[in-house]
């Protein structure tokens, strides 16, 4: 009896230990087999678009030289604020003087040659009037005639090339003044020199910017300070001139600075293993404070808020899906391929999904807005996405108890508690 009576506890035992298994694996089943939902609401949905860059003046002068030489006196210092006209550098003038003083000299000596190659012409012109009233007269041969006009012709074509070498060489000496009136650059505007890259004793050399000394220094106004920033291909398109932007730099975490774009480039700047670059200018608007703190060359990013819809219809973007369009849909549209079409699972109260073809309009980081397709109120499936990405047209669902919008409502208030 002993021996009976344990073994009736032990099948009673292990039928609850059985009993609270399958309890608990029904219930894990359940849950697991549960997908994510929420509602169609109404809100504000903002597109932005997000692009790196970096600050630099709206207006800036590359400094060079017209003239070669030595550096002799450089009169401002990087950082330094300059005005309109203030003297920047001095480029030693000696050797222009010299070239100055034979290009007077040169003109000099064509003006007399000039001048007498103008005295021979009117001797040839007066010599062929009288040869000519002579033949006429039947006093010299034709010969004599013809050898007087070659001779005054002759004459006026030497006088007319002294003439032209007068006026070259009194080009030359209007450019060697000029280039020795250049020996001192000014600045051409109001602003700040950003970049010093001369010193005192260095060659200044004429040329292109890319060449080590042309360019002595670079001023720039930064009362027009805006940001260049770098924007994708895909995403250009969105850009239109005056569009808000927001600013932050990276030396000054805590600031936003506001602007709006001022230029979208044309043409992409580089392309390579990413898509075209396009570059696009925020002009920013700055206080005198904030034109003392940036730096033209600071890392920058902008968000640009390219449209802005109140109250729209929207659903969250993990509930909409890509779906191949049918090839009758495609020759019913005149395309030789199928289109994807968007598409969002709605649950039904007969506990099954319907398939809704939707119309999107803009999306943020957390929400599509709805064009067409959808109503406020109705339950989109949000998730598992291997589960969503399988789930067919009239399929049997269940969904979880909370929508997502009110178990993340519940957790933040779980926070709160504890935080409390």
């Amino acid at each position: 009896m002993r021996k009976r009576t344990k073994i009736q506890m032990a099948i009673v035992l292990g039928c609850a230990v059985m009993l609270s298994l399958g309890l608990t694996f029904g219930k894990t089943g359940s849950e697991a087999d549960a997908l994510n939902w929420d509602v169609v609401d109404r809100g504000e949905v903002r597109e932005t678009i997000q692009a790196s860059g970096e600050i630099q003046a709206r207006t800036r002068v590359n400094i060079g030289t017209n003239v070669a030489g030595e550096i002799t006196e450089l009169l401002v210092k990087d950082g330094e604020y300059v005005q309109a006209g203030q003297l920047l550098v001095r480029i030693d003038p000696e050797r222009l003087r010299q070239q100055l003083s034979q290009a007077e000299a040169l003109l000099e000596s064509a003006r007399k040659d000039a001048a007498r190659l103008d005295a021979a012409r009117r001797l040839a012109g007066e010599t062929y009037q009288r040869t000519d009233a002579l033949f006429h007269q039947g006093l010299v041969s034709v010969e004599a005639d013809r050898q007087a006009k070659i001779g005054m012709e002759s004459a006026e074509f030497t006088a007319q090339s002294a003439r032209a070498n007068v006026a070259q060489n009194e080009a030359n000496v209007a450019a060697m003044r000029d280039g020795l009136t250049k020996t001192e650059i000014r600045s051409p505007i109001v602003g700040r020199v950003t970049s010093l890259r001369a010193e005192k004793g260095e060659m200044a050399i004429p040329g292109t910017s890319n060449l080590p000394g042309a360019v002595l220094m670079v001023v720039s106004d930064m009362t027009d300070t805006c940001a260049e920033i770098k924007v994708n291909e895909n995403e250009v398109v969105r850009l239109k001139v005056g569009q808000p932007a927001q600013v932050s730099v990276e030396p000054l975490p805590d600031r936003i600075f506001r602007g709006t774009i001022s230029e979208i480039a044309s043409a992409a700047e580089a392309t390579g293993q990413d898509a075209n670059m396009y570059k696009v200018k925020v002009f920013l608007t700055v206080t005198d404070r904030d034109m003392a703190l940036l730096r033209p060359g600071m890392s920058a990013r902008a968000v640009i808020l390219t449209a802005d819809a109140n109250n729209a219809v929207r659903v969250p973007l993990q509930s909409v899906l890509e779906r191949e369009g049918s090839m009758d849909d495609a020759r019913k549209q005149g395309l030789f391929v199928p289109q994807t079409r968007s598409v969002v699972m709605v649950a039904n109260k007969d506990g099954k999904v319907d398939e809704k073809t939707v119309t999107l309009g803009i999306a943020d980081s957390q929400y599509y807005e709805v064009q067409h397709g959808l109503a406020q109120g109705d339950k989109v499936i949000t998730g598992p996405l291997r589960k969503l990405r399988d789930l067919k047209d009239k399929a049997d669902v269940t969904l979880h108890h909370l929508s997502d919008s009110q178990e993340e409502r519940k957790q933040r208030e779980q926070e709160r508690h504890s935080a409390n």
